[in-house]
């Protein structure tokens, strides 16, 4: 699975400007580019939610988890910059041509910064405080994913991810997946469920293994009883759940949920 991490192959043969040309975003002036990444048909986790302890780790509440080709670009932005005119250029940019917000968050509201750059990007530059942090996720008709996240670090730079997913599976399934989490993390489940919108019901997917003698299937019907058993009845029936077994596609991963809304 890759999230974003440093381990991509790097470019250097982009420059700044090739690159904003490859994302169609122009870069905040006098920025500097300090690296440049891409590759082809990953596994890519979009971040849907502030980031959270989960076990003995961090990750997003929710994401949503395909497979697509993958760019990046960091870029390095003065101290004397406006952490508010960083934003602001790169967010009009993001929102032209029709793209439509999935996810913004800012300061305290994103989680721990910390988390972000060394968990889910895997760039200790990325790490600056809580509170001067700013995340925004988008996506066009086409199914191309935008994250933008940007932060001040100690000694004063601002440090500007930009990363762009463009979905090799958009014209794989007739229904759009909201939210992917593990099957068995209830707490999250519920936040999920019970922050739905009035009137508004799900379809849990639940993929599941063969387990010892378990067959696929079977270890997907215990795991739908746990989480439906977790909902409890106020929230169980806004969910129906539906059992793939091991038999979903690869990017929906294996003892997950993926969830998606059902047209009122």
């Amino acid at each position: 699975m890759v999230k974003f991490r440093g381990v991509l192959c790097l470019l250097a043969a982009f420059s700044s400007v090739s690159f904003a040309g490859v994302l169609g975003i122009e870069p905040y002036r006098d920025a500097q580019l300090v690296k440049s990444n891409s590759q082809a048909e990953q596994f890519v986790e979009i971040p849907l939610s502030k980031i959270r302890r989960a076990g003995s780790g961090w990750e997003p509440e929710t994401v949503i988890r395909l497979k697509g080709d993958y760019f990046s670009s960091l870029y390095k932005i003065n101290r004397n910059a406006l952490l508010s005119d960083v934003y602001t250029h790169y967010r009009s940019q993001m929102l032209s041509n029709g793209r439509s917000i999935l996810f913004e968050c800012d300061s305290r509201s994103c989680g721990s910064s910390n988390a972000w750059a060394n968990n889910f990007f895997g760039d200790y530059l990325l790490y600056g405080s809580d509170q001067s942090q700013f995340l925004l996720v988008v996506k066009n008709k086409q199914d191309t994913y935008q994250i933008l996240y940007l932060n001040r670090r100690g000694a004063g730079d601002v440090m500007v991810r930009l990363d762009e997913v463009k979905s090799a599976e958009a014209n794989d399934t007739e229904f759009e997946i909201v939210a992917q989490m593990d099957v068995q993390d209830i707490p999250r489940i519920r936040r999920f469920v019970s922050d739905l919108p009035a009137g508004q019901n799900v379809v849990g997917f639940v993929t599941s293994q063969k387990i010892g003698t378990l067959s696929a299937i079977e270890s997907g019907d215990r795991l739908i009883s746990m989480a439906s058993a977790g909902l409890g009845d106020q929230l169980k029936d806004k969910v129906r759940f539906i059992n793939l077994a091991d038999l979903g596609r690869e990017s929906l991963g294996v003892n997950r949920i993926s969830f998606v809304y059902v047209r009122p």
